[in-house]
């Protein structure tokens, strides 16, 4: 019972979650580009974006950069740690009271969309789909080369 008692539980963040809804989206290269309605990410301290395994759990640090109300998440650096799963995306956003997770969907007409891009790799392509509720989904694909032509 000590153990507990020397926690002071006023100093855990309090984590709260909820869906922000995009306005725009563009799978380019390497990078997924978000565009938000009616949020400006200039006014948040820190901003933070992981993929997650929507089997395992597992997180993925994916480096980003925040202006107004677009964020650009690099993905060059985890081409070859996608290609199992599909992974949803998680933004953290931080400021000086506490941190938020959101997590990006896309509530327009055509929820049916697919994208799909080229890596570095050769035989690499990322595939992001929206799920029939707007979220947004992203993997690898292994593109084996054809030998017969």
């Amino acid at each position: 019972m000590e153990k507990y008692n020397e926690l002071n539980t006023l100093n855990i963040p309090y984590l709260s979650s909820s869906e922000k809804e995009v306005s725009n989206f563009r799978l380019k290269d390497e990078s997924l580009i978000l565009s938000f309605k009616d949020f400006n990410l200039k006014t948040v301290k820190n901003v933070s974006v992981y993929l997650k395994n929507i089997k395992t759990r597992e997180l993925l640090f994916a480096p980003s950069k925040a202006s107004n109300n677009s964020l650009v998440i690099n993905l060059k650096d985890l081409n070859k740690l996608c290609t199992d799963y599909e992974y949803s995306i998680v933004i953290s956003l931080e400021n000086e009271l506490n941190k938020i997770l959101y997590f990006p969907v896309n509530k327009s007409i055509n929820l049916s969309q697919e994208l799909f891009t080229n890596s570095s790799s050769d035989n690499l392509k990322w595939y992001l789909r929206l799920t029939n509720n707007g979220k947004l989904r992203l993997s690898t694909i292994v593109v084996f080369p054809n030998k017969n032509s």
